[in-house]
C-alpha cells in the first residue's frame, strides 16, 4: 500500500482540480461557474492504482474510485475493443487505439457515478496522440460518442467539430455542431488541461461549456486532496445539472420534449488543421472562460 507521502512514479493518470463554466448565450443568458475535479485514468495503469492508492478502487465499492461500467458499452465490459468499435464506425483505422487510452472524466464517489462527459485520449502504438472520443451522457439515460481525429499533435490546442446527434438538454434543440477545444494532459505536476465545447448553428454559439484544471498527482495524499477541493463529485454533477435547469426554466425559457435517442452510438467528427481552425470553429463570446493560470488551485 502507498503510504501517500510516496510518489507513484511513471503515471500518466492524475487529477485535475480546477472550475467547470456554463455560459447559455441565446435565447436568454444564464451562466455558472462551480469548482469540479476530474481524473485522467490510464487503462493501463488501473490494476497498480487499485492496489496502491488508498480510498480509490477499481469496479468495487470504495470513496472514489473508476468503474468499467459507467463507460463504453456500460455494462462492465473491455474499453478498448468499445473504442476501436467506434474507430471503425467514425471509419478511423484501429491502430489509432493500439497505444495508451486515457480517459479524462469524473470518478465515482460513495458509490455514486455520474459523467456528463468522457474525453477518451487514443494513441498510435508509439505514443503519437491518434484521435479523440467525446463520449457524451444525458440525464434521461442516453449517451453517445462523437468521434474525431487529431489533424496535428504537435499543436494545441486541438480543435474538431462534430454534428450534434444526441439530445442533451431540455431547452434546446437538437440540431447545430460542437466545437471542441482541447488542451491536452501531460505529466508534469501543475501542467493544465482544459476541454471547451461550443454548441452553435448557423447564427453563431448557442452554449459554451468548459473544464480547466491543474493536474495534482495520483497518490493517497493527492486523491485525498482532490476529493477535499470537491467532495461527492458526481452527487454534485447531477444535483447541479437540475438547480442550474430550475433556474433557466424560471426564466422563460421552453422546455423540450425528449426526443427518440439516434439510432447510431457514434457520430463522426472532423479534425481542424491549423491553416483551416478560423473556418472551422465557433469563436465563443467568452473566449477566457477555459483558462486557469498555471498551479492554480481554485
Amino acid at each position: 500500500m502507498n503510504s501517500g507521502s510516496v510518489e507513484l512514479g511513471g503515471l500518466a493518470s492524475g487529477w485535475y482540480v480546477g472550475r467547470v463554466r456554463h455560459v447559455r448565450h441565446r435565447p436568454v443568458t444564464h451562466r455558472f461557474d462551480s469548482s469540479m475535479m476530474m481524473g485522467l485514468f490510464d487503462l493501463d495503469e488501473l490494476d497498480r492504482l487499485d492496489a496502491e492508492v488508498r480510498g480509490f478502487g477499481v469496479d468495487r465499492h470504495s470513496p472514489i474510485g473508476f468503474h468499467t461500467a459507467d463507460h463504453g458499452a456500460a455494462d462492465g465490459s473491455p474499453l478498448r475493443p468499445w473504442a476501436v468499435e467506434r474507430l471503425a464506425d467514425a471509419g478511423i483505422d484501429a491502430a489509432a487505439a493500439e497505444g495508451p487510452i486515457r480517459l479524462l472524466c469524473m470518478p465515482r464517489t460513495f458509490g455514486f457515478g455520474f459523467d456528463p462527459i468522457t474525453v477518451w485520449f487514443l494513441h498510435f502504438a508509439d505514443g503519437t496522440p491518434s484521435a479523440l472520443i467525446h463520449e457524451v451522457r444525458n440525464t434521461f439515460g442516453d449517451r453517445h460518442a462523437y468521434v474525431a481525429p487529431i489533424d496535428d499533435p504537435q499543436h494545441t490546442p486541438w480543435r474538431q467539430r462534430a454534428d450534434k446527434t444526441m439530445h442533451v438538454s431540455p431547452f434546446f434543440d437538437r440540431d447545430g455542431r460542437y466545437d471542441f477545444r482541447i488542451v491536452p494532459p501531460t505529466a508534469d505536476e501543475g501542467s493544465p488541461v482544459s476541454v471547451r465545447i461550443v454548441y452553435g448553428d448557423d447564427d453563431g454559439p448557442l452554449l459554451t461549456a468548459s473544464f480547466a484544471g491543474v493536474r495534482r498527482p495520483f497518490t493517497t495524499l493527492g486523491t485525498l486532496a482532490a476529493i477535499a477541493h470537491t467532495p461527492a463529485v458526481a452527487h454534485k454533477a447531477i444535483v447541479g445539472i437540475h438547480v442550474e435547469a430550475l433556474r433557466i426554466w424560471r426564466k422563460g425559457v421552453a422546455y423540450r420534449s425528449v426526443p427518440e435517442a439516434p439510432q447510431r452510438s457514434t457520430t463522426a467528427g472532423s479534425g481542424c488543421p491549423v491553416g483551416a481552425r478560423r473556418y472551422c470553429n465557433v469563436r465563443s463570446p467568452n473566449s477566457t472562460i477555459d483558462r486557469i493560470p498555471k498551479g492554480s488551485s481554485r
